[in-house]
């Protein structure tokens, strides 16, 4: 199978993620195989298949359409790791210029992937699809519409849709951006992040064919994974940043009030006042005092860290690369000089 893919010039990837959707599976293969034979380039892609952990007969159709399709690829997890893991997984075996992540429920219509690689071939790094007439629950519609507000007005990404499954990119946007937990919801805002050009167009959405859902209609651990994903975007690079300030705000009111009563006690012995060790404030202070100095020496010890690690930070970050400029471009830009 390897050496027949080997053979074909692979430029389109379409990765598509798999739990338990047996039913399913032939229907999607034809559909896009369909849609790159009416671009007129069958030879020219893949799909990759990732079966994360499915306990139906998924496994075994994956085995057989394996046999009959020479463009299909698989990829089997030993047990269910969520959705986040299976596309990262699948990233690491795509072998295609451009790439395309579909879900495997046909909810997403395969025949809107060459509206979504025009624009990955065009301007945009990234285009997200957007189920205009979302065929889902009213649960899951007001549950989108909500989280995709949220992620508006706490970011500068303006995307109607962002967990629509249907999305393309580039090859280089995929190794640049980690998807783990339940990253998927935010993979555009990833790429947004890094500084990539993101873009949408509105999609076709078909009410489920075979089976249910496999996902809950509400799920607010999203929350904590945007919280996250903003912390390290504004102090990834500079994490004592954001720690010196947290310490900053317990220790020196916790030092102006060990001071005053330093001169309180001072005042007591000098036959004034009362004594001061028996006050609770402090020992709230002295408390304080200590937690600020833990919270920035932890700041301390990650930005130590990172001093080792930003070299490989720094490919994240690198849009055009000296290797990648022609020898032409050189002697255009000596000859302007």
């Amino acid at each position: 199978m390897e050496q027949a893919i080997s053979r074909r010039r692979v430029r389109y990837s379409i990765l598509s993620p798999v739990y338990c959707e047996a039913e399913s599976l032939p229907e999607l293969c034809d559909r896009i195989a369909r849609v790159f034979e009416g671009m007129g380039k069958p030879d020219e892609f893949e799909i990759v298949l990732v079966d994360d952990g499915s306990t139906d007969d998924t496994p075994a159709v994956i085995r057989r359409l394996l046999d009959e399709r020479p463009y299909l690829r698989a990829v089997t997890l030993r047990r269910n790791c969520g959705k986040s893991l299976a596309l990262s997984t699948g990233f690491r075996h795509v072998v295609g210029e451009f790439i395309v992540t579909l879900d495997a429920d046909l909810q997403d219509q395969p025949e809107d992937i060459p509206r979504l690689l025009a624009g990955v071939e065009g301007n945009y790094d990234m285009v997200n699809g957007w189920r205009t007439k979302r065929r889902d629950t009213l649960i899951r519609k007001l549950g989108s519409r909500f989280y995709n507000w949220v992620v508006q007005r706490q970011s500068s990404l303006y995307l109607h849709d962002m967990n629509c499954g249907l999305k393309a990119y580039r090859a280089k946007l995929v190794r640049t951006i980690c998807v783990y937990g339940q990253y998927h919801r935010y993979i555009p805002l990833q790429a947004h992040l890094a500084g990539f050009k993101v873009g949408e167009i509105p999609i076709k959405n078909s009410p489920r064919k075979f089976g249910t859902s496999k996902f809950r209609s509400f799920r607010y651990e999203g929350l904590f994974d945007l919280l996250s994903l903003l912390f390290l975007d504004k102090y990834g690079l500079n994490p004592l940043h954001f720690f010196g300030k947290v310490s900053m705000l317990i220790t020196i009111p916790s030092i102006l009030i060990i001071v005053y009563f330093f001169f309180e006690e001072v005042a007591y012995l000098l036959g004034y006042g009362e004594p001061v060790f028996n006050r609770p404030l402090l020992a709230v202070s002295l408390a304080g005092l200590l937690a600020g100095i833990l919270i920035f020496t932890t700041g301390f010890i990650c930005d130590f860290i990172l001093h080792h690690l930003i070299r490989s930070r720094l490919d994240s970050i690198i849009a055009t690369n000296v290797s990648d400029v022609t020898d032409g471009d050189m002697h255009r830009r000596e000859s302007g000089r």
